[in-house]
């Protein structure tokens, strides 16, 4: 079967960071709550490969946010290189599955381009069950699409009370070193 090369894709990683219980990982800074929730529904079906491989139901969905590893190699500074984020918030993992949310080591590719941040991803899983997400925030009005976001909000927001202060960036996005021997710049 060949892998579709175009558009995002979303797989299991099999390498690279593995996960401790004091890792820092960091989420990317999005003021708009509304845009978190859209975006996590609009990826929502990027994730139904690594769904079916765990044999969950069809009817299964999940809400995924990104996040990263923090290493000496890859600092907040260099994370964000190019990607026009300047604020982000950072947890250690412990908290993060103290507070029952899940960690999923992926790797994203951009039209059969893998991220050159993949050995570092994760998504965190903000929820994930059967018939999750309310179908009027696809195909209902204007006003049904707030109803179901509406709905949705409280998940998100407990996820970002979980992730802690939010900090700025020291060199800006796109000031941030791309060379690994710089570490970013720190």
């Amino acid at each position: 079967m060949n892998e579709p090369t175009k558009g995002p894709r979303v797989r299991w990683r099999s390498g690279g960071h593995e996960l401790q219980p004091e890792t820092d990982l960091l989420r990317f800074e999005v003021a708009d709550l509304n845009g978190v929730i859209t975006r996590a529904v609009a990826d929502s079906e990027l994730y139904r490969e690594i769904q079916d491989a765990q044999g969950h139901p069809e009817e299964w969905q999940v809400l995924p946010m990104s996040c990263f590893a923090v290493t000496e190699m890859w600092t907040p500074d260099r994370l964000a290189h190019n990607t026009g984020f300047t604020r982000y918030r950072v947890v250690h993992a412990a908290v993060l599955l103290a507070a029952g949310f899940t960690l999923w080591p992926t790797e994203i590719l951009i039209d059969g381009v893998p991220d050159p941040r993949n050995d570092v991803h994760y998504d965190l899983v903000v929820a994930a069950g059967p018939a999750l997400i309310p179908g009027t925030l696809i195909t209902g009005s204007p006003a049904e699409r707030r109803a179901a976001r509406s709905e949705l909000a409280p998940r998100f927001e407990r996820i970002i009370g979980v992730l802690g202060d939010l900090r700025e960036l020291d060199d800006g996005p796109d000031n941030a070193e791309t060379d690994p021997g710089t570490m970013g710049g720190a």
